[in-house]
Parts: structure tokens; C-alpha cells; sequence
């Protein structure tokens, strides 16, 4: 009798361990990986090499090693007078035991970013399974013209940016991509995936993609920079978004959202709080590709902005085109927001004019518009995004 209660526990016990998914780390880049492991129990360690972590201040120039993977932990600020270059192939992860990385680029540093395309350099998470916020972004702080005011204090970092130098130099970033970006800083902002604050045009900035950000995938803060081949993909907010004065340019963007997230593709303000502040956002922008998921707008354009945007397919949002505040309006009719070669399709409305202040100003807009929209427009193109970029 003894021996068949025996026998019967140690089955029940083995039916017991079999029904157990085993626990353990599931990454295999941890130390501790363990091949077996079925489920993840946040037990997982990495190397914390001090050459392989960026922390803190960077007040001296640093350039990386493509050989080493480098883990971003906490808020990294690039100090005045400092250069952190970065070469091709370089792979930095932000630290899996925290959200709060991101690496910022202050007034007077540079940031030299360039990766090929076949070896671009990425911004990851280090989760062992990775997701929209999980760290911060990439910010950019340079001493261009805003509008609101001469200088004003970033909402990430707390340091400044804008002034008198248009053509201020922040450095290169070229086949760069980040994913996962947008921790929430509050509950009103959140990091994007790229942010320029007043940078300036002497910064070379090309061949750049956010991916699965839990906010914009790039904002523009003002300043004058060139901003050309960039990728907005599964961007929790809008794709593009601008405001306090940007007058700088764009030729080549895609923006591709997944369904159920995101906003706009193109969110253009001026300034919020003064419509008419100075100077007026006014970049020009063309050979973009804008695809939604059935909701928000194309293209959002309002709190006076100007622009002058052309060759542009939008497809699959609920409006085209929104032109919304007197201003905006205003500035549309009277030929200083200028749209030409726009085609779109796959959308409840093609545009909606809000908020204008005289009848005259809404027909002259909406005349500007019906002018602008045709089956011409080639956009963005896809084979500059071959190697470097990721998909969806």
C-alpha cells in the first residue's frame, strides 16, 4: 500500500511540472538567457561594461565602436563644445530596467550619425520584448530662429533652444533608424521619435526612420534644418507634425500607419497660442506619401502655418485635407500656403475648411484646392527605403 501512494504521488508530481510553463529569461541577449524558459520572469541580466554604457553627461568628444552594442540609460545630453560621433552598424539599446532613456543633443554639440545603407545605425529598446514607449526618443537642440520667443526651453531636458543663427550646425544624422521611442514625460507629452528644436540648416539630416513610437515619429520645433528621406512608421500620433516657425524643407517622406493607431499624417502648425507670431512656419515640402488607417486627416493645417507643398499622394484617412483658423485660411487664399499636384483618394471628405473669417477667404481656399487635387502626383516612392529601413 505504502509503494502504490509513492508511485501515485511521484505521477501526480510529474503532471504537475509538465501543466508548468518553466520561467526564466527568454532574451538572448542577456547573461543569463536560458534556452528552456518558457515564460519571462523579468529575471534577466546584462553586461553593464562601463565602456558599453551611455549615462549622464557627454562633455568631451566620443565616438562609439560599430563593434559594441551600447546600452542608452537615463537621459544622455551631449554637452556644449562635445561631438559624439556614431559610425555605420552601431546598435545602442536603451536600458531594459528603466524608460526614461533618450539621448539629447544641447545647444553648441554636434552629433555625427552616419550609418550606410546597408549598415544603418539603430536605436532599440533593450525589453526582451519590445513596445511603443519604452524609451525616450532622439533631441535635437540648435540655435535657429523660433517664434516663440528668442529662445524657449525644450519640453524634454530642460535645457534651451532657438536664437539669431539660421544656419546652425547640429551635426549629420543619415540612415538612422529608432524604434519603440515615446515614453510619456507626463500625462500631456510624450518623447517623439525624432524632435528638431530650433535646429538650424547647416545640420544635415537624411535617410531617417521612426518605428512603432507611441507618439509623433518626427517634430519640428522651429529652426531652418533640411530634413529629407524620412520614414513615419506605426507612429502613435501624427507622422509629421511642426509648429513655432519652421522654415526649413522636406522632399521624400513616407508615413505609413497600422490600423487603430495614430492621428494625422501631417500635423502643421504655426504657433497656438499667436497665429500670426513670426516668423510664420513655412517650409517647403515635396514627393510625400501619406497612408492612413480611415481615420483623421491627410493633412492637417491650421494655427496659421504656411508651407508650400507639392507632389503629394494621400490615401486612406477620413479627410484629405483639413485647413482650419482665419489665418490658415487666409493665408491658402491669398497664395502664401500653397498646395499643388495632390492626389487622394480613399477618403471621406477630400478637404474641410474651418474657422475662416470672411465667405470670400473660404471659396478662395476652397478654389486653391480643387486646383491642387488631380491624379498626378507620383509621391514618395519606395526604392530609396531598400536595406535600412523595416517594415511592418
Amino acid at each position: 500500500m505504502i509503494k502504490k501512494i509513492t508511485l501515485a504521488m511521484l505521477v501526480l508530481g510529474a503532471i504537475t511540472l509538465s501543466s508548468c510553463s518553466k520561467k526564466g529569461c527568454t532574451d538572448p541577449n542577456a547573461n543569463n538567457y536560458d534556452e528552456k524558459a518558457k515564460k519571462e520572469d523579468n529575471s534577466c541580466t546584462y553586461d553593464n561594461d562601463a565602456d558599453s554604457v551611455l549615462s549622464g553627461n557627454i562633455s568631451a568628444d566620443m565616438t562609439l565602436d560599430a563593434d559594441v552594442v551600447y546600452t542608452l540609460s537615463g537621459g544622455v545630453h551631449v554637452k556644449s563644445g562635445a561631438v559624439l560621433t556614431i559610425p555605420a552598424g552601431t546598435m545602442i539599446k536603451s536600458d531594459p530596467n528603466e524608460s526614461v532613456a533618450y539621448l539629447l543633443i544641447e545647444r553648441g554639440a554636434r552629433f555625427e550619425a552616419i550609418g550606410t545603407a546597408t549598415e544603418p545605425i539603430i536605436f532599440t529598446s533593450g525589453a526582451a520584448s519590445p513596445a511603443s514607449g519604452d524609451w525616450g526618443g532622439i533631441i535635437l537642440c540648435g540655435k535657429a530662429p523660433i517664434n516663440n520667443g528668442s529662445e524657449a526651453t525644450a519640453e524634454v531636458g530642460d535645457v534651451l533652444y532657438g536664437g539669431s543663427a539660421s544656419d546652425d550646425n547640429s551635426g549629420t544624422l543619415r540612415y538612422v533608424r529608432v524604434e519603440y521611442t515615446g515614453n510619456a514625460i507626463n500625462d500631456e507629452k510624450e518623447h517623439n521619435g525624432f524632435t528638431f528644436n530650433g535646429v538650424g540648416s547647416g545640420t544635415s539630416v537624411s535617410y531617417l526612420q521612426s518605428y512603432m513610437g507611441n507618439d509623433d515619429g518626427f517634430e519640428f520645433f522651429g529652426g531652418s534644418v533640411q530634413a529629407d528621406y524620412l520614414i513615419s512608421t506605426g507612429s502613435g500620433d501624427d507622422c509629421f507634425d511642426w509648429t513655432y516657425g519652421w522654415v526649413g524643407s522636406g522632399s521624400y517622406w513616407i508615413a505609413e500607419q497600422i490600423d487603430g493607431i495614430g492621428d494625422r499624417g501631417i500635423e502643421a502648425d504655426n504657433n497656438g497660442d499667436d497665429n500670426a507670431a513670426s516668423p510664420y512656419s513655412n517650409p517647403t515640402l515635396t514627393n510625400l506619401t501619406l497612408t492612413g488607417y480611415g481615420e483623421a486627416d491627410g493633412i492637417k493645417l491650421r494655427e496659421g502655418t504656411k508651407a508650400n507643398i507639392s507632389n503629394v499622394i494621400i490615401d486612406n484617412f477620413s479627410d484629405g485635407l483639413d485647413v482650419e483658423h482665419a489665418i490658415t485660411v487666409s493665408n491658402l487664399a491669398g497664395g502664401e500656403l500653397v498646395l499643388s499636384n495632390i492626389s487622394i483618394s480613399n477618403v471621406g471628405d477630400i478637404f474641410e475648411i474651418k474657422g475662416f473669417d470672411t465667405v470670400a477667404d473660404s471659396t478662395s481656399a476652397a478654389d486653391k484646392i480643387n486646383a491642387a487635387v488631380g491624379d498626378g502626383a507620383s509621391g514618395a516612392g519606395t526604392n530609396w527605403r531598400s536595406g535600412w529601413s523595416k517594415s511592418l
